[in-house]
């Protein structure tokens, strides 16, 4: 895969742009919510090595290989730290899945399904992806409401087919987005 230019775009009140360095501490804080390990698949214990290592090597790393896009999802105005969406396991056919989380005071304000619209697009225009695939494990709700938010279809379950940051295998659910699905409904850009 080529290497991905990195990206940033303004999106009303967010902006999305790749992760710095001085983003380790606000990852490190945000995945100490008990919430993020329960249904990511981020390490737990969440150790401030595993935020270093995500920003500074597995991030760039990602857009570097052309297998990855992935966004801090921060406040246009303040800069603090809202969320993570990512386009992850990029392929030369056009097809990447899509990963996210949110930090514990920005749940509830339409910032994630804002986001993911905004990274589902930019994938779409920018990028030419022909599918983005989601997965969530089975009661995972509030992803699953997100998802559906954001013009994405449900398809099933998968048996065992996610394993989440403790080792566990879980049931998953799966869906996709394709570019000519239609547009989510409303406005998911207050």
């Amino acid at each position: 895969m080529p290497s991905l230019e990195p990206a940033e775009i303004t999106a009303g009140r967010l902006h999305l742009r790749p992760w710095r360095p001085y983003d380790v501490d606000a990852v490190h804080e945000a995945c100490q919510d008990p919430e993020i390990p329960r249904w990511t698949q981020v390490p737990t214990p969440y150790e401030r090595r595993h935020a270093e290592d995500f920003v500074t090597r597995q991030a760039p790393a990602a857009w570097a290989d052309g297998t990855g896009a992935l966004f801090a999802v921060v406040d246009a105005t303040t800069e603090g730290l809202l969320a993570s969406v990512a386009l992850l396991d990029i392929t030369d056919q056009g097809d990447a899945d899509l990963g996210y989380w949110c930090a514990a005071p920005a749940r509830g304000q339409g910032v994630m399904s804002q986001a993911v619209t905004t990274v589902t697009r930019w994938g779409f225009g920018a990028l030419g992806l022909a599918r983005i695939g989601w997965r969530a494990q089975v009661g995972n709700t509030a992803s699953l409401r997100v998802a559906e938010k954001c013009g994405f279809t449900l398809e099933g379950t998968l048996r065992q087919a996610l394993v989440v940051g403790d080792g566990r295998r879980v049931d998953c659910w799966v869906g996709s987005r394709l570019p000519d699905d239609p547009p989510p409904p409303g406005n998911l850009h207050r």
